[in-house]
């Protein structure tokens, strides 16, 4: 092992030199700059555990640690999700890094080089951070190698993870990664001769015919990068070419270094993608193991969903909901997904199928219906249906509510779902009417729902946006709350649709308390103001003259 000093600097001479020794005693000597702390030399070019993930780990691992390093590395992978763009170009990880450190320190995801006085434990560290990264990654692999959506999903942001460590690596360790990674590339620099050996390159054409080469570092103009790269042609990414981001000459690709990374990253995604088809040839095996198939096939449900507030208290219901104040808080503070199974079977007059009651039915009862306002209000909504009267609703569907209310059956009772389980709901067919509508509905239909709830058109964008770029489809929830209650954050929205509702209930609690208080505290200085304004009393008198 390396001794754990700062790397060594050039050996002083062994005797002072002549200026020295003639100083002037108690003369002020200025106190040598203090190096800044260093890599250590062994590890300069050390990877810090970056991998193209081609073979699987050979470790042991417990299954409390599985499902630790599966869900902690989950976690990154959605911070990643919630920071980018859909679009986001991989040259900006860089700059993200600040934002996402937190998260990666907490994953225990994040290894960064050594200085003189940690240096020893470098190597236990690394081998622990090589454990957990591998691990959690063939966890997931697993877990979202399932269907498109979750492999496009997962591929997305394990090369935005990739491309934020491979910009972490120190120059020399960059340099033996992608010798390592088997890229066809010769670097280049001002004095190289040409691929022809006609003479030295033109480097200032090379320089300046390459927009990518560009290094803006503020006002002014941009510095030149001052490394190329020379590769076939076929080893490049057919949008630098089609963008004109690099030179090709004579089948040879002139590449900045700083363009070199999204063809690594290219490659990286490439391989990723054939390899999660390998898995998803041994995911039933997987799924079978009594040990982990339960935890995988709960990550493949709820994976792609995030925990995007914190868990409510359940119990503080907010305003009671009963047949009274029904109509008001349906449109005030029901979320989209019951709202719209309300006025759905209204409008059509057609009793909703079962998927539908399911997903209201514990709603309304979380809201704070007793029994008799569930009988009272199904009856009254399902009657709307010219084929269902009061036999047969007491036939076919009172047993439905003594179910939900625990007075038959196994007297439980239902829970409502959460959002991930209502926007993982089967899609919808002919007649029916459930899910989550920001999943359901499409581009038109939805903006058509919104616009005919009176939602704003800045905020109508925002969710389609969300929708498109990410199925983001919890924040598009946020974000109708957010535009129907004006001034709210939309913090502890976004889990489930009782936490919707006992949040507006809050929001609007709080603005009659604070229109009373102000109410309340206007009263006594406007009675006040008008007794000073008497000028038939005297105290009135004797203060506007102090006042004066």
């Amino acid at each position: 092992r390396a001794p754990a000093f700062v790397a060594p600097t050039p050996l002083a001479a062994p005797f002072p030199s002549s200026d020295t020794a003639m100083r002037k005693v108690g003369a002020p000597v200025a106190a040598p700059a203090r190096p800044a702390a260093q890599p250590l030399g062994p590890y300069a070019a050390d990877d810090l555990g970056l991998t193209m993930y081609g073979t699987a780990p050979d470790v042991e691992v417990s299954v409390r640690e599985f499902e630790e390093f599966a869900r902690d590395r989950l976690r990154v992978l959605h911070v990643f999700d919630r920071l980018c763009s859909y679009d986001s170009k991989l040259e900006g990880m860089a700059e993200l890094k600040p934002k996402v450190t937190k998260d990666l320190v907490d994953s225990r995801l994040l290894l960064e080089y050594p200085s003189g006085l940690d240096a020893h434990t470098f190597e236990s560290r690394k081998a622990d951070y090589v454990r957990r990264d591998a691990v959690s990654h063939f966890a997931l692999r697993l877990a979202f190698c399932k269907n498109r959506d979750a492999r496009d999903w997962f591929l997305r942001q394990e090369q935005r993870l990739f491309v934020l460590r491979f910009d972490s690596l120190r120059p020399e360790a960059q340099e033996d990664f992608i010798r390592r990674s088997n890229l066809r590339c010769k670097k280049l620099d001002a004095n190289s001769s040409s691929p022809d050996g006609a003479g030295k390159i033109n480097w200032h054409e090379i320089q300046h015919s390459t927009p990518a080469a560009k290094i803006w570092r503020g006002e002014g103009r941009p510095d030149w990068d001052s490394t190329f790269y020379l590769m076939p042609f076929y080893e490049v990414d057919p949008k630098l070419i089609a963008s004109r981001r690099v030179i090709v000459v004579g089948g040879n690709a002139y590449v900045p270094s700083i363009a070199l990374k999204s063809i690594l990253a290219k490659r990286f995604r490439d391989a990723l993608a054939s390899t999660l088809e390998v898995a998803f040839q041994g995911l039933p095996s997987a799924l079978a193991d009594p040990r982990i198939g339960g935890f995988i096939r709960d990550l493949q449900d709820y994976g792609l969903q995030l925990l995007v507030a914190k868990v409510s208290n359940a119990e503080e219901v907010g305003e009671t909901l009963n047949m009274e104040n029904f109509e008001e808080l349906m449109v005030r503070s029901f979320p989209p997904c019951m709202r719209r199974l309300v006025e759905k079977q209204r409008e059509t007059k057609k009793h909703l199928k079962h998927a539908g009651r399911l997903q209201l039915r514990p709603f309304l009862k979380d809201c704070g219906f007793t029994i008799e306002d569930s009988y009272k209000f199904w009856k009254q909504e399902l009657c709307r249906d010219s084929t269902i009267d009061a036999t047969s609703f007491e036939k076919n569907y009172a047993y439905d509510l003594d179910h939900a209310y625990g007075k038959k059956g196994h007297l439980q009772g239902q829970n409502s779902f959460g959002c991930p389980k209502i926007i993982g709901f089967p899609a919808e067919s002919a007649g029916q009417c459930h899910g989550c509508p920001f999943k359901t509905l499409d581009v038109p239909a939805l903006r058509q729902q919104m616009h005919k709830w009176k939602v704003p058109e800045r905020s109508v964008l925002e969710m389609e946006k969300l929708v498109n770029h990410g199925k983001h489809f919890q924040l598009a929830c946020i974000e109708y709350f957010k535009a129907i209650h004006p001034g709210h954050e939309g913090d502890g929205v976004g889990n489930s649709p009782g936490d919707f509702y006992r949040e507006s209930c809050r929001h609007y609690t709080k603005k009659k308390e604070q229109a009373a208080g102000a109410q309340a505290g206007s009263s006594p200085a406007t009675k006040k103001s008008g007794s000073m304004a008497d000028p038939a009393t005297p105290r009135a008198v004797a203060t506007t003259a102090a006042g004066a």
